[in-house]
């Protein structure tokens, strides 16, 4: 009786879904808009499936706002562009310590999105 309890656990535990990873950490992120290649440092949180963060960008740090699903992460945050205010939204496939998509571009156009998460800095 016991072998089958034990046996019927381990089905289920080897059936049940994983747990999503958090994307909580600090990435280094590329995007290649038709104004050309940029780099720069993103701060996500996250709380369930929401995430927060901040951009921290050669322009100033602007705060970002999203929802991650399983593999899939998607945030907005708004720069200013020509003095005008400029959304752009981030859809992206994360895997393991990289993510790769496209960033859309206040609607006008796509733009390929890349990111590597940092290692985390250990206090002494």
């Amino acid at each position: 009786m016991n072998r089958l309890v034990l046996a019927t656990a381990l089905l289920f535990t080897a059936s049940a879904p994983l747990a999503a990873q958090s994307v909580a950490g600090s990435w280094e992120a590329t995007m290649s808009t038709p104004g050309g290649s940029s780099t720069f440092k993103v701060i996500l949180r996250t709380k369930g499936d929401t995430v927060s963060g901040t951009v921290y960008r050669t322009a100033g740090e602007v705060p970002l706002t999203g929802m991650v699903k399983g593999d899939s992460l998607h945030f907005s945050y708004l720069i200013v562009y020509g003095e005008q205010p400029f959304p752009i939204t981030v859809h992206v496939k994360v895997k393991g310590d990289a993510m790769n998509g496209i960033a859309d571009l206040n609607g006008k156009a796509d733009a390929p999105f890349s990111a590597r998460r940092q290692p985390a800095v250990k206090s002494e």
